[in-house]
C-alpha cells in the first residue's frame, strides 16, 4: 500500500445528491478526528447540516468548486451554521448574480449573497486537520473553476465526469480552455486518482483517459 492510499484509509467521504439539479455536494472528514470540509454545498444543503450535527463534526472551510448557482445555493446556509470560511477563486465572483439568485424560487432558506473569504488560486494548499488540500484551476467550464486535489482523490466540480465534461455554452465557458484544463492538468495526475464530480458517479483519471469520447488522451 503506497502512502496515499494509507492516507485514503484516514479519510471518509460522503456524497450529498440534490432532487433537483443532481449536483454532489461532498462532505470530506478525518475518520480519527471530528474535522472536515464541505465541497459545493446546493439544494440539499438542510440533509448535510443534519449529517454534522449528528456526527458532531467542525467544518473547517466551504469550498466552492465554481460560481454556478446549483453549486452555492447552500454556502449561506452552511456558512452561518457552520462559521467556516468560504473559499472560492475570485474569478467566478463576476458570474454571481446576486438579483438574478434572488428571484429563483427552489433556493433553501435564508439565501443572501455571500463574500469569499478564502481567494483561491492554482497551486495553492490549504490546510486539513494536519493534512493539506491542493487547488487545481482547471478553467473552461466556468472562468474560475477549480478542482479541489485530497492525495489521489479530486473533487472535480464540473469540470469532468464520468464519460462526460462541464457543458461550456453558459456565461464563463470556454471549450477550448476546458480541454485544456482536463489534458494538461487532469490528466496528468496519477492514473488510479479518483474524480468526484460536481453530477453523476465517481470515476478515475485512467477511465476517462481511455473512454471519455469528448477529451481523448493525446495518443
Amino acid at each position: 500500500m503506497t502512502p496515499a492510499e494509507a492516507l485514503r484509509e484516514k479519510v471518509g467521504v460522503s456524497v450529498f445528491p440534490d432532487d433537483l439539479f443532481g449536483e454532489n455536494c461532498y462532505l470530506i472528514r478525518r475518520r480519527d478526528t471530528t474535522t472536515a470540509v464541505c465541497v459545493d454545498p446546493g439544494l440539499q444543503v438542510e440533509g448535510v447540516l443534519r449529517r454534522i450535527e449528528q456526527e458532531r463534526l467542525t467544518v473547517e472551510r466551504i469550498l466552492v468548486t465554481h460560481g454556478h448557482i446549483d453549486h452555492v445555493a447552500g454556502v449561506p446556509a452552511m456558512h452561518r451554521e457552520t462559521k467556516a470560511p468560504i473559499a472560492m477563486h475570485p474569478d467566478d465572483l463576476a458570474i454571481l448574480d446576486w438579483d438574478q439568485f434572488g428571484q429563483l424560487p427552489f433556493l433553501p432558506p435564508g439565501f443572501a449573497p455571500f463574500v469569499i473569504d478564502i481567494r483561491l488560486a492554482h497551486d495553492a494548499t490549504l490546510p486539513f486537520a494536519d493534512l493539506s488540500l491542493r487547488v487545481l484551476h482547471t478553467p473552461g467550464h466556468t472562468q474560475g473553476s477549480v478542482c479541489i486535489l485530497f492525495e489521489l482523490d479530486c473533487f472535480a466540480g464540473d469540470t469532468l465526469f464520468q464519460r462526460g465534461i462541464g457543458r461550456t455554452d453558459l456565461p464563463g465557458g470556454d471549450t477550448k480552455k476546458i480541454v485544456f484544463s482536463i489534458r494538461n492538468v487532469l490528466y496528468r495526475l496519477p492514473p488510479k486518482t479518483i474524480v468526484y464530480p460536481g453530477h453523476g458517479p465517481s470515476t478515475t483519471i485512467e477511465e476517462e483517459m481511455l473512454l471519455n469520447p469528448f477529451v481523448p488522451a493525446d495518443r
